[in-house]
């Protein structure tokens, strides 16, 4: 028997907020990859014990420096570095140790904070663009859509080895009833239009809530009675777009909700009259991954990854155009067989993004990046 392929990976991410699409990535590739024969020993930032215990993580190894010097000596490729024995590194953010003598893996999500510098703290922005200028340090660059790689490609900071490797999703409609509770827990009415994600501009909430007036002043079936509902951390929630909701008279039926776990956005996407995503940008497509699993008919972006995701599983719109997210909305809604095409084809199209195929994927990447990476000169 082989043995397994020993890889040491950054697990910070989970010790912090555990619910983000980089937290989940790492979760997966923890339970997944050593069924494919690789051993993967965490790595973290100098945490109390009980904290690591809490996050999953009892048996991590802790470096010498809390999470905000660690990142800040990382940014400008110094140590610590990782503890040797491993072969090979996997870094699943743009944070990373310095490179030494084994290969480096690094995965990039989006270069969002690229494209919108000004929705990010001005820290964040210097911190991402610091380690983003040390990617050349990589024998190899994991991303989860083509639209990630193409962004990277139309920067300075282009790779030689770059690998699409898909995300997956865990996220699966629960039965009736489950849905039925969490409904009534969460004070949601039927028909609805949902969008989840952080509120945060890239991801066009704005467009969401105009574009879902837009479809109302077309006429919609229960037009009177339709509820729109925007789920997830409050993120960059505006008051003009508060002051847009009252002025339509829609107080009532525009709500947001707190962050949900995955089994009560299960219940939401199965329920939803049509799930709205018109973001500007998106690097690996989480809510749309989750959304097809549950059969949500899906109203997505024509541009970044969305087409990339969704494939035919969607009626596409232009996020930069009310009018166009509203008639896409109102085309789901008023076409009982289109929708129920688009929740067909969405489960089909889901089933194709599995954490087991990103495992499968990614331990070829690790491999392809053993084989690529210059030999130690040590002996």
């Amino acid at each position: 028997m082989t043995d397994a392929l020993r890889v040491t990976i950054n697990a910070e991410p989970l010790v912090g907020d555990a619910s983000t699409a980089t937290a989940t990535y790492i979760r997966a590739l923890l339970r997944r990859l050593p069924p494919e024969g690789v051993q993967l020993e965490p790595l973290v930032a100098f945490h109390r014990l009980s904290t690591l215990a809490e996050a999953g993580l009892p048996h991590a190894h802790r470096l010498s420096r809390a999470h905000n010097s660690l990142y800040r000596r990382w940014a400008r490729g110094r140590g610590p570095s990782a503890p040797t024995g491993a072969a090979l590194f996997h870094a699943p953010t743009l944070a990373f140790p310095p490179r030494e003598d084994k290969p480096l893996v690094v995965t990039v999500h989006d270069l969002i904070f690229l494209a919108h510098p000004d929705d990010f703290p001005q820290q964040v922005v210097a911190s991402q663009q610091a380690m983003l200028e040390r990617l050349g340090d990589a024998d190899l660059v994991v991303v989860p859509t083509q639209a990630t790689a193409d962004a990277l490609a139309a920067t300075e900071y282009a790779h030689e080895h770059v690998r699409v490797v898909p995300m997956g999703t865990d996220v699966t409609p629960p039965s009736d009833e489950e849905r039925g509770v969490v409904l009534e827990r969460l004070r949601v009415d039927k028909p609805y239009v949902l969008w989840i994600g952080t509120l945060d501009p890239w991801r066009n909430p704005e467009g969401v809530v105009r574009g879902f007036v837009e479809a109302l002043d077309a006429g919609v079936p229960n037009a009177d009675e339709l509820r729109l509902y925007l789920v997830g951390p409050r993120g960059w929630w505006s008051q003009d777009l508060a002051d847009f909701i009252a002025s339509r008279g829609l107080g009532d039926r525009v709500r947001r909700i707190d962050e949900q776990p995955a089994p009560a956005r299960g219940a939401l996407y199965a329920d939803a009259s049509a799930f709205v995503f018109p973001a500007f940008l998106e690097g690996s497509g989480q809510p749309l991954l989750e959304a097809m699993a549950c059969g949500a008919p899906i109203v997505a972006s024509n541009v970044s990854a969305m087409p990339e995701i969704v494939g035919s599983a969607a009626q596409l719109c232009d996020p930069a155009d009310n009018a166009s997210i509203g008639a896409a909305i109102g085309q789901v809604l008023r076409d009982s067989d289109l929708a129920e095409d688009l929740r067909r084809l969405g489960r089909k199209r889901a089933a194709e993004f599995t954490w087991e195929r990103t495992a499968r994927e990614t331990l070829r990447a690790y491999r392809d990046a053993l084989s690529e990476a210059p030999v130690s000169s040590a002996t």
